[in-house]
């Protein structure tokens, strides 16, 4: 769940002109709906996406890259129940009662804006990821990719010292900062669900280290319990992909009967 550095080969054109290529094969990307079948599902339900004819496949495919490549904006995108326009910044209104009611800014402080039948009080809700999605627009560069997957890796370092380190004079000068956040981790009230920022950014560490540990009696938190999670939904995900192979061949022994 790395992203290694993108390795560019040169190739020619038809006409001979040098074309530079991205090996994407040894570009290793942590994306969260491709972590097991049912997630990526979700994404292509949550949005329409289809396989069902060639024109609707190239057009998934397509944005199942760019999700790939755009990991921190939105994955759902809403429309706005009065003007109809998609809700891509600032904040929706969201309606917990009616089913998929959402209202833009615009709307929600236009007394004449039809409401249609819901007269319900709307949550207002940050647009997913728009910060994240600004700031990070035009993509990132292969040096911003390099200088990220650092971070990352000097952070998971930092959790996994600070983790075993019990000296509280120790000579790493961030490490009584990472305890202060594990601290925090495990006594803040609002949590990951709440919109703690601290939370997020620590469990996305946490759950990137979970990943790719292998020792039984870990001092890091929550990774052992992460690991049991991870190892139940690959269990549910693979009973669920039984039963939809044994649905696929009763259909298909079932077609042959009547066909004969």
């Amino acid at each position: 769940s790395s992203i290694k550095d993108l390795v560019s080969t040169t190739a020619t054109d038809r006409n001979g002109h040098p074309v530079k290529i991205a090996d994407d094969d040894i570009d290793e990307m942590d994306c969260e709906f491709f972590n097991n079948r049912q997630a990526f599902l979700n994404l292509c339900r949550g949005n329409h996406y289809q396989f069902d004819e060639l024109r609707r496949s190239k057009h998934t495919s397509m944005m199942v890259l760019w999700h790939l490549h755009n990991r921190d904006a939105p994955k759902f995108v809403q429309q706005c129940a009065c003007c109809s326009r998609e809700i891509l910044t600032g904040i929706r209104h969201h309606c917990n009662t009616c089913t998929e009611f959402d209202l833009c800014d615009e709307c929600f402080k236009n007394p004449n804006a039809d409401r249609g039948v819901c007269n319900h009080k709307l949550q207002p809700i940050p647009v997913e990821g728009e910060k994240e999605s600004q700031s990070s627009s035009p993509g990132f560069t292969e040096a911003q990719r390099k200088e990220r997957q650092k971070n990352i890796r000097l952070h998971i370092q930092l959790i996994e010292h600070a983790s075993r380190c019990k000296s509280s004079s120790c000579k790493s000068s961030n490490c009584a900062k990472m305890k202060s956040y594990l601290k925090h981790g495990q006594t803040c009230k609002l949590k990951t669900i709440g919109g703690c920022k601290i939370c997020k950014r620590i469990w996305t560490l946490l759950r990137i280290h979970a990943q790719q540990c292998k020792s039984n009696v870990c001092p890091i938190p929550q990774c052992i319990a992460i690991r049991e999670r991870i190892r139940q939904l690959t269990k549910q995900q693979q009973a669920m992909d039984d039963r939809r192979r044994q649905e696929m061949n009763r259909h298909y022994r079932h077609g042959m009967t009547d066909s004969r």
